[in-house]
């Protein structure tokens, strides 16, 4: 069952201030300034607090309204925030812990595919259909083992240099070829597609597998799902909006993850009018934390993976 969006939150217009009329700040010390950013939880500056403007108080969701690329980002604010202009602020109506608010703004973020820079979210954003209630598993307990993400690993991740790394430096980059669910028949062989949900894969096909297991299918084409990335712990084969990156060493799970998120988080760079095609892959590179001879530092990278709640069962 579907319900719309305020049923679940107060949404208002956040603090609409210009940035350029704020005093920059610190991060230790600064308020965050909230934008229609997609990186870094939407916070774009760090900026001094206004004596007659109160901040917004950590806990609250910041959705983006208007962007080119960016419509419906979705965050939930850890921290005291001011936000700029065309950012909603949405106020839960009923207690939610943390887990439960991400869900909702995945929800949200989810819909972005419906909105573009001619087409905002105002007006329409209190009606979106939602799930009339979080599924049970988003409430589970985390073990204390698993709460957080530990300091030292932070630290580790942020110490050590990072370099753009190209992307045949480490994978061949391929083309899926394996045509359209409509021309196959039902079968064991994942066939994955340009879609930005269950983890590609959209239907299983009667096929042989033409890309190996352990490698990272990335969305090239399509209006709403450019640039997702998935590892694929099956062997499957992929149509031909989907370019696929195949290890030249194996890599473990949470390498690959990692790997996946670094690319997700270029998807702002492509849209349908500049497609993250195959062949641009092979031009691109990332950026990856490197060890002492500027090569990808796998093993760190693995241990900040199994460092976050719930990777043990994420990385099994």
């Amino acid at each position: 069952m579907y319900v719309p969006l305020s049923e679940h939150f107060l949404i208002e217009y956040g603090t609409s201030l210009a940035l350029n009329k704020l005093t920059m700040s610190d991060g230790d010390s600064g308020i965050a300034f909230v934008s229609r950013t997609a990186k870094n939880n939407g916070v774009s500056a760090w900026v001094e607090k206004l004596p007659a403007t109160p901040p917004l108080p950590a806990g609250l969701l910041t959705v983006s309204l208007r962007s080119r690329n960016h419509a419906l980002a979705t965050f939930v604010q850890p921290r005291d925030f001011y936000t700029g202009f065309h950012v909603f602020v949405l106020r839960p109506r009923h207690a939610m812990s943390i887990n439960e608010k991400i869900w909702w703004a995945q929800c949200i973020e989810h819909n972005r595919y419906r909105y573009n820079f001619g087409r905002q979210a105002n007006r329409s954003l209190a009606d979106l259909l939602v799930p009339n209630s979080a599924p049970e598993w988003v409430s589970l307990v985390v073990p204390p083992r698993l709460t957080s993400t530990s300091t030292e690993d932070l630290a580790d991740l942020n110490q050590v240099p990072w370099s753009k790394i190209s992307l045949t430096d480490v994978f061949d980059i391929k083309r899926g070829s394996g045509g359209t669910t409509r021309d196959l028949r039902e079968g064991a062989t994942p066939f994955v597609s340009a879609i930005a949900h269950s983890n590609g894969i959209s239907a299983r096909v009667d096929r042989l597998a033409a890309h190996p297991a352990g490698s990272i299918s990335v969305v090239s084409n399509g209006n709403g799902g450019m640039g997702f990335a998935f590892y694929q712990p099956e062997a499957f084969v992929a149509s031909g909006d989907v370019s696929v990156l195949e290890p030249h060493e194996p890599l473990t799970v949470g390498a690959a993850l990692f790997i996946c998120t670094v690319i997700k988080n270029e998807r702002y760079r492509w849209h349908f009018n500049r497609k993250w095609t195959t062949s641009r892959l092979k031009d691109s590179g990332i950026y990856l934390p490197v060890d002492g001879n500027g090569k990808p530092y796998w093993a760190l990278m693995e241990k900040y993976m199994r460092s976050l709640p719930l990777a043990d069962l994420a990385l099994e």
